[in-house]
């Protein structure tokens, strides 16, 4: 129960201060640092299913009210991304081109309604997604041992 209470804890800090974090840094050619989508794939891996896709679904809600897309537009990749990673045991590291990935998703539902080209934004995705994962696969590592998720 304890347990429980911490990882409901650590995942409501981590949508709230991805959620600001992607608002208040600076973006470069329209891509933003990934943040929600790196807790998104960071918390499919570490945790239980369930909790790694709820978590994911939460976490694209967010990005799609935060972003102004259309519904579901961020839920359905970030479910998607966290379901391939747990399903196939991928390690984080092999995650780092879904930023990208999810720059081309927004741009199938959206088209020319985008800011910037296309290949501006996946150029400017590689190295800022690389950035978002490196930093929250440090924070949620630190923190999971810092709180005992998962001992006993």
């Amino acid at each position: 129960m304890k347990n429980d209470i911490a990882k409901f804890a650590i995942a409501f800090f981590a949508l709230s201060c991805g959620m600001a974090l992607e608002e208040l840094l600076p973006k470069l050619s329209g891509a933003g640092f990934p943040f929600l989508l790196s807790f998104a794939i960071v918390f499919a891996s570490r945790r239980k299913p369930l909790e790694g896709v709820l978590f994911a679904a939460a976490a694209g809600a967010a990005e799609d009210a935060a972003s102004a897309l259309p519904f579901a537009v961020s839920i359905s990749f970030f479910v998607a991304a966290a379901s391939i990673v747990r399903a196939f045991k991928i390690p984080v590291w092999y995650a780092l081109p879904a930023h990208a990935l999810h720059q081309i998703w927004i741009w199938v539902w959206l088209g020319a309604r985008l800011e910037g080209s296309i290949f501006n934004r996946i150029l400017a995705a590689v190295p800022l997604g690389a950035a978002a994962l490196w930093a929250v696969t440090a924070v949620v590592a630190r923190t999971d041992r810092r709180a005992a998720i998962d001992e006993r």
